[in-house]
């Protein structure tokens, strides 16, 4: 692995997110990487080529993902909307009390909501394809 390609910066954030990681989930762990121009930038791809090679999803990846496309990315239309909802029911009044917060709303992510929202991707995606990728948050119910 050569991480001298890798800005120092980048390479510690990704490290220090992975260091509590068991090496036998990141050894089969992916990473999806949204389409935004500043996380298309070469360092930022250098680093995951490097980090998850060919098994990351983004633009520039050999997984493509479309730039900006929350309607069929389900952190962006579950995850992210159910965890600031419980983090800031009421405000935040220290760090380490919004580090606490945060942990409580993932430890809230149950089973089964993780089952609804695959079942819901999955609709999903088969509007997203029968109106050949147009708007088709219409047809959802």
């Amino acid at each position: 692995m050569n991480v001298s390609l890798i800005p120092n910066y980048k390479f510690n954030l990704i490290i220090s997110l992975l260091e509590d990681v068991p090496l036998s989930l990141r050894l089969v762990m992916w990473f999806q990487q949204d389409g935004a121009p500043s996380h298309y930038a070469r360092s930022s791809r250098n680093a995951l080529n490097i980090l998850y090679p060919n098994k990351w999803i983004g633009r520039g990846s050999l997984t493509p993902w479309p730039p900006r496309s929350p309607d069929i990315n389900h952190l962006d239309f579950f995850l992210w909307g159910f965890i600031k909802e419980k983090v800031f029911s009421t405000k935040p009044t220290t760090r380490d009390n919004m580090k606490e917060r945060i942990r409580q709303a993932c430890a809230a992510v149950t089973l089964q909501m993780l089952a609804d929202v695959r079942r819901s991707l999955n609709t999903r995606i088969n509007r997203c394809l029968e109106v050949h990728g147009n708007n088709f948050e219409h047809l959802l119910q």
